[in-house]
């Protein structure tokens, strides 16, 4: 029996507004996330992408982190705030910023998985083996050579006698040997330097879904405010603190950058992430400098090394850039 004008109308505006649904709750999920007022208030801020300490590190971010948005090392340590690590969780605060995830969460999608372990740009390396050998976790090409970060060999030094490098692969966590020679171009270079050649005009940083998944809570816990590091909290609303308006555009915005200090080598950990590695790094090192053989102690890390097979069959290194942010 044919359904009545009036009834089928009714059917049709129901199915027509369930179908809307989705939309709209994914349109609220995509939201960028904002600041809370009390944040705002307490440091006279407003831009949650915005930098006045021109740190590295957006106002969004500095709030989740508990840190002054005013101010370089808010707690006075001697570690800069780029460099703290307020939830223990093995990544840096700038680390987090570039992976997206949120630097007061050990866990932020709430997936199980810690936020080191997490593989923010699914490029073969973890987080915290990004961190390590100064790759970019917002980045699968941190070096625009066309070769994703995970299959360039980056990882940490085993042994190394002289003659003969054993390393271990950041993505996998496989041992590789092979030799070193006069051919071999070894290159050092800190953490800062490999960083300043990375694209700062990222999307992902503070706004991807699994950082939103955790901020929302976290943005709810107004204590965050109060209690952001208390030694911070003398002298906070001082205009002195920083005279630069926070509506000035930021040089630093979403910028990945991490100070440099004696304690950024703490965590040397292999927590790795399971994914395939190839042998075909591309290498742009240019400088065979010999000094950085010195460098190739037990415990270093390998931005990245590239392999190949010389006329005996034997596998050598070509080249071997190496992170040497002193001690």
């Amino acid at each position: 029996m044919p359904l009545a004008p009036t009834r089928l109308a009714a059917v049709c505006a129901v199915a027509l507004c369930t179908c809307a649904l989705p939309a709209t709750a994914s349109a609220k999920k995509s939201a960028s996330p904002k600041l809370p007022k009390t944040f705002m208030k307490k440091y006279h801020v407003k831009g949650a992408a915005a930098d006045p300490d021109r740190d590295g590190l957006t106002n969004l971010t500095e709030y989740r982190a508990h840190t002054n948005p005013k101010k370089k090392d808010t707690d006075k340590d001697g570690v800069l705030d780029a460099s703290e690590d307020f939830d223990h969780d093995g990544l840096d605060n700038a680390t987090e910023q570039r992976a997206g995830t949120n630097p007061g969460l050990k866990d932020s999608d709430h997936d199980g998985k810690p936020d080191a372990r997490e593989d923010a740009d699914h490029d073969g390396l973890n987080n915290l083996a990004e961190q390590n050998t100064a790759n970019d976790p917002g980045d699968p090409d941190s070096d625009d050579d066309g070769v994703r970060d995970g299959a360039e060999n980056a990882g940490q030094v085993v042994a190394f006698n002289g003659s003969v490098l054993t390393l271990r692969l950041a993505s996998t966590g496989k041992i590789v040997k092979a030799g070193v020679d006069d051919a071999t171009a070894v290159e050092c270079n800190g953490t800062e330097d490999y960083e300043a050649a990375y694209d700062d005009d990222t999307s992902s940083s503070d706004d991807t879904s699994a950082d939103d998944s955790g901020d929302d809570s976290f943005s709810d816990d107004t204590s965050g405010d109060s209690g952001d590091d208390t030694s911070d909290d003398s002298g906070d609303d001082s205009s002195s603190d920083d005279s630069s308006d926070d509506d000035t555009p930021a040089a630093s915005d979403a910028r990945f950058v991490r100070a440099q200090d004696a304690a950024s080598s703490d965590d040397t950990s292999s927590d790795y992430s399971d994914d395939d590695a190839g042998d075909d790094a591309g290498d742009d090192t240019t400088s065979d400098d010999s000094s950085c053989l010195d460098t190739l102690d037990a415990g270093a890390w390998v931005h990245e090394s590239a392999l190949s097979t010389d006329d005996t069959g034997a596998t050598v290194f070509d080249a071997v850039a190496l992170v040497d942010d002193g001690e």
